[in-house]
């Protein structure tokens, strides 16, 4: 036997879940279709087959959403948000079909409509007629608890004892279903704390996965892979692409933090500090520095922005961004940059010193006092004392001490490429010395990694200003982009040295790190490719129409609405709707037996001796008050209750009897012979 709701409960289910999502206008207009069907007396005459093109219409509708979900997954991880969200809508998708099932003259869809294999089949199960009314209140109960607001489960529990005491069986009375459901409900309260519990380790676990996998740059720490064994591991994933000006061949450099203080394979940025920036103009425009002499170089960048906030892989001389839809930029003490407050994705203008006939950018004018602020240099010149020792000696005995800062800086990147390679094979650290120790005496092969901390430590011990700075070297070009791109395995590290007043990139890596790391491409790049350029282009479509006015959208609304219009005419034409026919009461069913004449003897004796007790058995009664011991008061009592009970009924012989009888008992005055 199918579960019936009770009238209402749907309404009261709707209104839950619209005050917990906070959908009220939603909530209620569901609502109110739902439970103005049983007042609307037309019905959309659909044929089977078009009932199965509902389904199909509600499936697509909820491809479209996981697709929709996905893709914004990809841009704002985590995965189990959007899945939340995705659950948080079911009431919505699941509507179409409910709607239809009540306002359709078929009534209720069958198994077949909604398992594509059983569509044509003539089986009984095919056939067999299935309700939503039930698996759209689970739905909307389940979407109602994706929110963080209170009292989740006391609404879930008013609502299901709505339905126990609704659909209890009549033998049981409602205040035991009603102390029943209580109980229930207490003893249900640590099963869901412990549930509550459980799915919160399940999310954290999950979160710290993807975080693990989507990786922000971090400002103030950076582990490094310095001493880990083995072949290390980067991945395809595209995270950035960047389009130049025509007469700009790259590669480049851009820079997402900067560090300053090294211990035992880890970098940290001490001492800190970020300044929140203004902007120029309408809000599109920041600028870092004032504008250099000569012309600027520029750069269009797209990046993704996990949660709308992230570092800012920039140029190291930029001084100007464009058209960046961001709420909040702030700039560090180390010259990097945070954005928040902005989209999934963002695409923005760069503006930095143009590069000279050497290769070089121009340093510019001026920079934030904190970055040329001598009282940092002390940080800028530190050594870890495990291996001061060890660079002291290499820095003297490569004749870097006492050199100029950029004779120094050239001898050094000499030494580094010419004499070791690039590898991703990790070697153990040799007994007694530490892992940069082993790269620079012995192995003399590592990736970026070691290049970068050996060059920062080298300037240092030869008394130059050097820091750590981590990002992206872009130089691939991507033909299904259009432009050029940094994928995961591009993030990079390499020294800033103070030159000439400014901050300047030296990357001491040797230059065919990039081709190296190309030749380990799994073969199935290429369909990676194709799918992170198509996601983002479906990002870029969301995240422009997310940034748009509200009133900008009313285009989409009406087109919307246009489709609701022709799919409603669709269903209109031909007389679809029909008129229900009239209600007419039921007929009235006649009890076996109500037309015996027993029955004025038993109103007689009432009238004397009282009314009989509800439950009291007839004869029981009848012998309590003295009526049964009277002359055929017996013959007459069986023949009335074998009219009353026996399925034959009573023949027409008897019946004559049993009124003749009745007739010698009661006067011509209606009092009762004794």
């Amino acid at each position: 036997m199918a579960l019936t709701l009770p009238p209402g409960l749907l309404a009261a289910v709707l209104l839950f879940w619209g005050w917990r999502a906070d959908l009220w206008f939603w909530a209620l207009l569901l609502a109110l279709i739902l439970e103005a069907a049983p007042y609307v007396n037309r019905r959309w005459a659909l044929s089977d087959r078009e009932l199965g093109r509902v389904v199909d219409l509600t499936a697509l509708l909820w491809l479209g959403a996981l697709g929709v979900l996905f893709a914004r997954a990809l841009a704002q991880p985590p995965l189990a948000t959007q899945l939340y969200a995705l659950a948080g809508w079911g009431p919505l998708l699941l509507f179409p079909p409910l709607a239809i099932q009540r306002y359709s003259t078929a009534g209720t869809f069958r198994v077949g409509h909604w398992v594509h294999g059983l569509r044509r089949s003539e089986s009984e199960r095919a056939h067999r007629p299935l309700r939503l009314d039930v698996a759209y209140f689970l739905a909307c109960l389940l979407a109602a608890g994706v929110t963080s607001r209170p009292f989740y489960l006391p609404g879930v529990g008013v609502l299901l004892l709505w339905v126990l005491l609704a659909r209890r069986p009549r033998r049981y009375r409602w205040p035991l279903a009603l102390t029943l459901a209580l109980a229930a409900g207490l003893a249900a309260w640590p099963a869901s704390q412990g549930l509550h519990r459980l799915q919160s380790g399940l999310e954290e676990t999950f979160a710290a996965w993807l975080q693990d996998r989507f990786a922000d740059f971090d400002p103030y720490r950076s582990s490094t892979a310095l001493g880990d064994i083995g072949s290390l591991k980067v991945s395809e994933r595209i995270v950035l692409r960047l389009k130049p000006t025509p007469d700009d061949r790259g590669p480049w450099l851009l820079r997402a933090a900067s560090y300053n203080t090294y211990f035992d394979g880890v970098w940290l940025a001490r001492g800190v500090r970020f300044a929140r920036l203004e902007p120029w103009g309408d809000g599109g425009e920041w600028r870092l520095h004032p504008p250099p002499p000569g012309e600027s170089r520029r750069l269009d960048i797209t990046l993704e922005l996990r949660r709308g906030t992230g570092m800012l892989p920039l140029p190291v001389d930029v001084w100007r961004l464009t058209r960046l839809p961001v709420g909040e930029l702030q700039l560090g003490s180390l010259g990097a940059l945070k954005a928040s407050d902005g989209p999934g994705l963002i695409e923005f203008a760069v503006e930095s010193a143009a590069v000279s006939p050497t290769g070089e950018s121009h340093p510019p004018t001026a920079f934030p006092r904190a970055e040329v602020d001598r009282e940092g240099w002390e940080l800028d010149l530190g050594l870890p004392r495990r291996e001061q020792a060890t660079l002291y000696r290499l820095a003297d005995d490569l004749g870097l001490t006492g050199q100029p800062p950029a004779v120094a800086a050239a001898r050094l990147r000499a030494f580094l490429r010419d004499e070791f390679r690039y590898s991703l094979d990790l070697p153990a650290p040799a007994a007694g010395r530490t892992a940069l120790e082993t790269f620079l005496l012995e192995a003399r092969a590592g990736h970026c990694e070691y290049f970068a901390t050996a060059a920062v430590l080298l300037l240092r011990a030869a008394g130059v200003p050097a820091r750590y700075a981590t990002g992206f070297s872009v130089s691939e070009y991507s033909p299904w982009e259009g432009a050029y791109v940094a994928r995961r395995r591009h993030a990079h590290a390499w020294a800033l040295v103070w030159l000439d007043g400014g901050w300047r990139d030296f990357d001491a890596t040797p230059p065919d790190w990039t081709s190296f790391e190309a030749a380990r491409a799994p073969w199935w790049q290429d369909l990676s490719d194709l799918w992170d350029w198509s996601s983002h282009r479906f990002n870029r479509w969301r995240w422009r129409e997310a940034s748009v006015a509200a009133g900008d959208r009313r285009g989409w609304w009406g087109a919307a609405g246009l489709l609701a219009v022709l799919l409603v005419g669709r269903l209109l034409h031909r007389r679809r709707v029909r008129r229900l026919p009239a209600a007419r009461p039921p007929p009235l069913r006649s009890q076996p037996g109500a037309e015996s004449p027993f029955y004025r003897v038993l109103e007689q004796l009432a009238d004397e001796r009282g009314p009989r007790p509800p439950g009291e058995p007839l004869e029981r009664w009848l012998r309590r008050i003295g009526a049964w011991d009277r002359p055929g008061m017996a013959d007459m009592v069986r023949w009335h209750q074998r009219w009353r009970f026996d399925p034959a009924g009573l023949p027409e012989e008897e019946r004559r009897r049993l009124a003749a009888a009745v007739a010698a008992r009661i006067g011509p005055a209606g009092a009762m012979e004794t």
